[in-house]
């Protein structure tokens, strides 16, 4: 015998099937109903998205040997992953910039490696547009509330912005990703903070000659004034031969008044 079924249990069937899957999948946030299947694609699509590898998006923008100091350096990739969450803004110098540095880096200690690349990042999520318009000191990654501030000065004029330290002016050249709560920007120095590289002191000036003790004079006796040569035996001076000219003739008159004198005594007695 041939059992016949009728239409309406094929509906009533079909009808409940439906129901069925409408209560498993429940309703949308929209208020909308999806089959099972849509409904997964579309918490699929609003999962949150995965971390972003900082060395890796930095490597592939540019900047490849300060992500290699990142990942070769003990702490430094892992302090700035663990800061995205609660914001981080990161400054990573372009390889032109960096290859140059790498002698002088791979002569600090580690603690200044260390401290050198945290003073790449700020603890904080800035935006372009928040660059672009605010000016001032920020505090780094490698900021420790001691003496040692790490703190470096944004400064901006129209679109650039600038990053300065005692020694180091960098500018931002590109932007890497800027998605609260991460930024990444490309530079074109590396930043070099004055608790690492104190300023060389200017040699002190070479002392002054000095200047010749002057002697002490000794006390001098007054010279004589030179004595004229004395006179030969047949040169006698002009003046004494004068005076001794004159001397004889008053003799020889003497001598010719006495024989007058002499001579009428004689004439008187005859």
């Amino acid at each position: 015998m041939r059992l016949r079924c009728p239409s309406s249990f094929i509906s009533f069937f079909f009808l409940c099937f439906l129901l069925f899957q409408v209560a498993v999948a429940g309703p949308s946030r929209s208020g909308n109903v999806y089959p099972i299947a849509t409904r997964g694609r579309a918490l699929a699509a609003k999962a949150p998205d995965a971390p972003v590898n900082l060395t890796s998006l930095m490597a592939r923008k540019g900047c490849g040997a300060f992500a290699n100091l990142l990942s070769s350096t003990a702490d430094a990739a892992q302090t700035f992953a663990s800061s995205v969450d609660g914001g981080l803004t990161a400054f990573c110098p372009l390889d032109q910039a960096m290859k140059p540095f790498l002698p002088t880096f791979k002569n600090l200690t580690p603690d200044a490696k260390l401290s050198l690349l945290l003073y790449h990042a700020v603890p904080v999520y800035y935006s372009v547009a928040t660059l672009r318009t605010g000016n001032g000191v920020v505090n780094t990654l490698a900021t420790d509330g001691t003496a040692r501030n790490y703190n470096l000065t944004v400064q901006n004029e129209g679109q650039q912005v600038t990053l300065k330290t005692r020694f180091t002016v960098a500018t931002i050249t590109a932007t890497l990703i800027d998605k609260d709560p991460l930024a990444v920007y490309a530079i074109d120095e590396v930043l070099r903070p004055a608790e690492i590289f104190k300023p060389t002191e200017a040699p002190a000036p070479a002392p002054a000659p000095e200047a010749p003790k002057k002697k002490k004079k000794t006390p001098r006796t007054a010279k004589s004034k030179k004595a004229l040569p004395p006179a030969g035996p047949q040169e006698q001076p002009a003046d004494q031969t004068a005076a001794d000219q004159s001397a004889a003739s008053r003799n020889g008159l003497s001598v010719v008044v006495n024989m007058v004198v002499t001579a009428a005594a004689l004439l008187m007695a005859a």
